[in-house]
């Protein structure tokens, strides 16, 4: 598959698995939270393994260099995992409020995104710092290219399901 229809692929895979975790949290209140729970975790483990492969297709290692780079992305890719189950929480929060929101739980998540905004730009940095030398920088370069589209088009897709506070 090429890089366009891989990338095409995994917006569709977001924008069905926000609609899917939207329409399970509809279900009897009894069952919500785990059928959400359940839909997230899944759209979270298809969205790594499309990631992966779009990566994978687009980088165009050698064997060194992928035998280098796979290892470390994996460790990135689990500090990214604990980061996105703070992103998921702060959501689920946010969600859980938006018909009482007060000015102090505002506040609160505001406050709780810029120190999750600030870990994920730690993350990338210390991943920088590790694929330095390892790989090289062209390499790197193309490698957070994909990265940030790939980013991009999954806060696209949270952000138009996710309504402004009023």
């Amino acid at each position: 598959m090429n890089c366009h229809k891989a990338v095409a692929a995994f917006s569709l895979t977001l924008v069905m698995g926000v609609g899917l975790a939207q329409a399970q949290t509809a279900t009897a209140p009894a069952s919500a939270d785990a059928a959400t729970d359940k839909a997230i975790e899944q759209l979270r483990k298809d969205t790594r393994a499309e990631k992966a492969d779009i990566i994978s297709g687009t980088m165009g290692f050698t064997a060194s260099e992928a035998a280098a780079f796979w290892p470390l992305y994996k460790s990135y890719e689990q500090a990214q995992k604990a980061l996105g189950d703070e992103k998921v929480a702060l959501i689920k929060d946010y969600a859980a409020h938006y018909d009482i929101m007060t000015d102090a739980k505002a506040t609160d998540l505001v406050t709780r995104l810029q120190a999750f905004e600030d870990k994920n730009v730690a993350a990338k940095h210390q991943f920088v710092k590790s694929l330095q030398g390892v790989i090289p920088p062209k390499k790197i370069a193309r490698y957070f290219q994909v990265e940030n589209r790939i980013n991009m088009l999954a806060e696209l897709t949270l952000a138009a399901n996710i309504p402004l506070v009023e």
